[in-house]
Parts: structure tokens; sequence; C-alpha cells
């Protein structure tokens, strides 16, 4: 019998394999499996497993790698981990990494950090100019920063396949580092939209990586040097529920639970990452467009917050607090309720799929700043809007750039190529936008369906069997009908 570790430390992660069929193909197919979770996960999985023999739950040991990152030479993994996030080919567009390289030297605690942090610039541009210093540079963490923290997971189980769901991007590094020690095969799954052009260069040498698209593909043979044939495309076996259905709640039920008017049009709103820009004069914009009736049909609104909001960064929480009063005070201006998560993951990350498959099916137009829910809204034919308006304040002494600068980033530009919804930029443009989607919802309804299946490749529900039939592949074996 085959073993296969899945490396899961994220919400998204953890949905993409317990929310799809993944797992279930796998041990059809005579895999053992060997889910390694955060701590406070692994009681309710093995309950929720408790009848699959081939199934075993284990620790990821997050808190010890911490340690480690921390503490062992910990300046110095700080300032490589610092570099391998602001590095990839420049081939590609790095207006992501670029931006968190920005945002590190902005907030540098004091003016010694930031000095180093500029020093490291040289090197940040022959990384991103040369592909031979690219390997280099990852060897040297492979050479010095492989732990020994999974050994006696390793002998026990005796794995013929890591999976993870980063390509050690995170603290999976070490865990994959020590798979390559060993020789072990290795893959990874893109579970963010975003990735491939926003995290950087790999923290270990993974042999497999499965893609959402070609586009991907591009993205991680020419930005990160991956092999061309060890690329694969799986398209997103995730929203292959959404394509289902299972998760859609009925408009009606849905209506209650969030004490909406069935009479008036739906407007939802979804935040965008609180490290690039605050949202609240968004909100607050679309909050007075409302309560002024300023569109031609009687509509309300629907705020879906970030997983950032739910961060122990004070003016994330500061904003949190300003949108709940501004709910709380207004009327037609609704908030989609935080669920409580188990284990600290981040929430709206991947335990509320039937709220979002329910949001993106019975709004009438979702406004957001091209964030991954332009694709699942695309995917439900339902009209988008990219609300690219600046902030009159930004963040108090914290980085943060322009909305009007964002559709030049490497996501949205290919919204704005694809013409899959529209960009706006001030208070008129919005109106104008929100109200011709509500008198046309096809508006650009072929351009939506090209847009996904440029983004996702595989539209009907095939997704998760085609990536199960990747996996299984890499353990030399075929599926099982």
């Amino acid at each position: 019998m085959k073993t296969v570790f899945i490396a899961i430390d994220h919400g998204i992660g953890l949905a993409y394999f317990l929310n799809t069929d993944l797992i279930n193909l796998l041990l059809k197919n005579d895999i053992r499996v060997v889910l390694l979770v955060q701590d406070e996960l692994i009681q309710p999985l093995r309950e929720q497993f408790a009848d699959q023999s081939n199934l075993v739950v284990e620790s990821l040991r997050l808190k010890a790698a911490a340690k480690y990152q921390e503490t062992y030479h910990g300046g110095v993994q700080a300032m490589m981990d610092y570099v391998r996030r602001t590095s990839a080919n420049h081939i590609i567009p790095l207006t992501y990494v670029d931006t968190h390289r920005q945002r590190k030297e902005y907030e540098a605690e004091n003016f010694k950090r930031k000095l180093s942090l500029v020093s490291m610039r040289p090197l940040i541009w022959l990384l991103r100019h040369s592909g031979p210093a690219r390997k280099m540079y990852r060897r040297t963490l492979q050479a010095w920063f492989t732990p020994h923290l999974y050994d006696d997971l390793l002998d026990r189980y005796q794995p013929d396949l890591i999976i993870s769901d980063t390509a050690g991007w995170r603290l999976d590094q070490y865990l994959l580092r020590e798979a390559y020690r060993r020789g072990i095969r290795t893959a990874t799954v893109i579970i963010g939209w975003d990735n491939p052009s926003s995290q950087g260069l790999p923290g270990a040498f993974v042999d497999d990586v499965v893609v959402w698209s070609e586009i991907h593909k591009w993205e991680m043979t020419a930005g990160v040097d991956w092999p061309a044939e060890h690329v694969f495309v799986g398209g997103m076996p995730l929203y292959d529920g959404y394509i289902s259905g299972k998760w859609q709640m009925t408009r009606e039920d849905y209506f209650k639970l969030h004490h909406l008017d069935p009479n008036k049009r739906l407007i939802s709103f979804a935040a965008t990452a609180l490290s690039i820009s605050p949202n609240l004069h968004i909100i607050e914009l679309l909050a007075e467009i409302i309560a002024s009736q300023a569109l031609s049909q009687p509509s309300q609104l629907l705020i879906r917050l970030h997983p950032n909001h739910f961060k122990s960064q004070e003016n994330y929480r500061q904003e949190r607090e300003a949108i709940m009063r501004l709910v709380a005070n207004a009327r037609d201006v609704h908030v989609v309720e935080p669920m409580e998560v188990p284990g600290g993951l981040e929430r709206y990350s991947g335990e509320d799929y039937v709220e979002k498959a329910s949001m993106l099916a019975h709004s009438d137009v979702l406004v957001t700043v091209y964030s991954t829910m332009v694709v699942e809204s695309a995917l439900h034919d339902t009209p988008f809007i990219s609300v690219c308006i600046d902030s009159p304040t930004g963040w108090d002494h914290k980085f943060w750039i322009p909305l009007s600068t964002v559709p030049g980033w490497p996501t949205a530009r290919r919204v704005v190529k694809a013409h899959a919804g529209k960009t706006v930029f001030d208070r008129e443009e919005l109106i104008e936008a929100i109200d011709a989607y509500l008198s046309d919802p096809d508006l650009e309804k072929a351009e939506r369906h090209q847009f996904v299946e440029q983004e996702l490749t595989y539209l009907k529900g095939e997704s998760t069997p085609v990536t199960a039939d990747i996996l299984l592949s890499m353990l030399g074996k075929g599926r099982q009908a």
C-alpha cells in the first residue's frame, strides 16, 4: 500500500482536500493518507474519519517549526525568507512580490532594520535576473536550514509522496526540505489564484505542482523555474462544488439568514486584503449610495469581511469595528457574520462555502477590488465591479497603496484584458456600473464565461477527478472506477 502525507496549514487547503472528493478518491485507490494539520484540528478530524482505517491524522508541528524559524539563527532566516519572498524571474509581472518588498522596507521598526532590508536590493535584483543565482540561493536554504523536526513521522510511515498546500512558501518549507534530503517525492497544489505570482521563490525543492490553468503553468515555469514536465493543469477542485450547486441555499433561505428584503436587489461587497488598502471608504460610499436611493432600483448592501479583519493588527481590528458600527446604524446594510473557526484558522478562508456559494448565486452585483471572488463570481455568472477608488487617508503610519494602481497587477490585468467585469474610479462611475448590471445582468456574459475558462480550465465539475488522476499518477497508480 502506498502512503501519502498531505500537509495542510491553511483554511483553503483544508477545504481543497476535505470539501472535495479528493481524499475519498485516494482512499478508494488503496492509498493510505496521513493528514498533517495544526494541533487544534487533530482530534476533530480523527473523530470525523474514525471509520477510515487508511486515514491517519498527525500534527504538522507548526509551533515547533515556528520556534525553529525564530530561534535558530532567526535573524538570518528572517532576512533570507524576506529575499526569497521578494524574488522571482522578472519575465513575469512582479507587482505582488515588489509590493511585499516595499511594505517591509516602509514598516521597518528602526533605521538599522530598514538599512539592512535596503541593502538586500542588489541580491534581489540578481535573483530576479539570474536562474543559476536563484537555484544557488534555494540550495543554500536547503543546506543551512533543514531541521530534523519530522524524522519520527517519516520513519514511522515511510511516505511515498508528500503533498503540501504551498510550495514551501510557509512553514511547510521545513517538512519539504526534509523530504528532499531523504529523496522522497514531493508535490504541491495551488490553492490561491494569485499564488504563482505573489509568493516569490518556493521555500523548498518540490518535484511536482498541480495548477489551475495554462496561465499558472507559465507563471510557475517562467517565474520560479519549475520544469514544465512537472507542472500539471488540474483546475480548481474546490470549485466543482460551486458548479454542482451542492452548497447553494435557496434565495428565500439565504435572504432570511441575513435579514434581507426579498423585494430589493442585492449588492454584495467583498473586502480586499487590508495589507494593500483600507476598505472602509468604499463601504461608506456604497452605504451612502444605498441610503440616498441613488440607484435606479431599490437595493440593499451585504458586506463580506476579509480574513485579515480578524488578525491581531490594530488597524485591521479598528476597521472591522467601524464596519460593524456602520452596519448597526444604517438601513439596508448588512454584514456576513463571522463563524467561529476551530484551531484559529483564518475566518472566511475555507469554512463557509455554503455562505459564499449562496451569496454569489443570489447577488445581483458583486463589488470588490479584483479579489479571487471575481473568478468565483464569474463562475456563478454574477456581474462584478472592481472599485479602484483611492482611500483619502490610507493607513496611519502603515504601508498602503492607492487602489487606482491595482488594475495593473498580474491577476487584475487579466480581468481587465478579458473585459469580464467593470472597473470604476469614482462615485458616478460606480453608480453607472451598478445600474447597468441591474438593468441587464447579461452584460459581458460571454466574456465572463471565457474568463473563467481561461482561469479554471475545467468548468463541468471534472477538476476533482482530473486532479486525483494526477496525484495517483505520481504514485504510479491509475484511478479505479
